[in-house]
């Protein structure tokens, strides 16, 4: 036990300034006392902090689209956030059992119409769907310029 932290111990010391300036990209900004250089360190570095939480809000959002209409694996999100909701469009309806209807999304995902919706129209492709979780658990898909909504469960 001791010999194992004996050889973790110089590593961790190495790698505790990477980690720190990991944490906060401006440290080494901040620390400069030429007014010009701290200023062109900062700019920089919010350039470069920008591309980086860009890129990690695209991936949140693909994460998110993932698991959206999926109650046991979307619970943990939607705690995380208030407002959870997916738009799309309708790329494709079918016909599901007895009157029901089954839409595939330009994204890929395929919802189907369950007992309880207030939608008197027939869906038709194109139409710019929100899909949201009501506070009861299921989910609710309302569509851009009608009123009532399908109520769905997410298959794929």
């Amino acid at each position: 036990m001791i010999r194992s932290i004996a050889c973790i111990l110089p590593a961790l010391l190495f790698a505790a300034p990477a980690l720190a300036q990991d944490d906060d990209p401006f440290a080494a900004c901040a620390s400069m006392t030429d007014d010009e250089a701290r200023l062109a360190c900062f700019d920089s570095t919010y350039a470069r902090q920008q591309v980086v939480i860009a890129e990690r809000e695209i991936v949140e959002e693909r994460e998110r689209e993932e698991v959206f209409g999926f109650r046991e694996e979307d619970a943990a999100l939607e705690r995380a956030q208030d407002d959870v909701a997916l738009t799309a469009t309708v790329a494709e309806v079918l016909q599901g059992s007895g009157r029901s209807q089954v839409l595939l999304l330009d994204n890929g995902q395929l919802w189907r119409e369950v007992s309880g919706s207030t939608l008197r129209n027939r869906v038709r492709d194109g139409w710019a769907a929100s899909i949201s979780r009501h506070w009861s658990g299921a989910y609710e898909m309302r569509f851009e310029g009608r009123s009532g909504y399908l109520r769905v469960a997410r298959m794929r």
